[in-house]
């Protein structure tokens, strides 16, 4: 039993993905346990399917599985799976910080501005959120491990392609100098 002054309890999945805690979002029936399946059989491991419980102490929230629901998950299309049983015990495990969320949606509308930064709040703190279309015919796990990268990444690709913009535009004034 959990113990913490700071408690909520939240619909998604808790997964542990490359040493990372991500909790899938979204609505029913979106998929969120489908992916999480998927992220299993790739090697990652489940922590709770269909309610999270998180706790704060200082700056870090950690994610647990209700008592009843450990080691199992759910999913529409083969009901309810030990996932112990299936994968064995590196498939599961009993909590998990958080540093990402991923919201499922079915339909996805591209934002404007792609560089901005989106977050989801937690317990009074704010964790990165990327917005995934299910609809989208590209691997939903491949999509997420790739932006996990990018999380970790110390390499800024927006201020790479704005400097080679400067040294083209450099080099065009320079052409047209001479």
């Amino acid at each position: 039993m959990v113990n913490h002054t700071q408690l909520e309890s939240h619909h998604g999945v808790l997964m542990r993905v490359a040493s990372l805690g991500v909790l899938i979002i979204g609505p029913a029936g979106v998929g969120k346990s489908s992916l999480a399946l998927e992220l299993i059989s790739q090697g990652h491991q489940l922590i709770a399917d269909d309610v999270v419980e998180f706790s704060r102490q200082s700056n870090l929230i950690t994610g647990y599985c209700p008592p009843m629901l450990e080691g199992l998950l759910h999913t529409r299309e083969l009901g309810l799976i030990s996932i112990l049983t299936i994968f064995g015990q590196d498939a599961w495990q009993q909590q998990q910080t958080l540093d990402v969320v991923i919201s499922l949606q079915s339909t996805f509308t591209p934002d404007i501005k792609l560089t901005a930064e989106k977050t989801y709040p937690l317990l009074g703190l704010s964790f990165p959120l990327l917005t995934l279309s299910t609809d989208n015919p590209a691997s939903l796990s491949h999509r997420i491990q790739c932006w996990l990268m990018m999380q970790t990444s110390q390499h800024q690709p927006e201020n790479e392609l704005k400097q080679r913009q400067r040294t083209i535009m450099s080099t065009t004034k320079l052409r047209e100098i001479s």
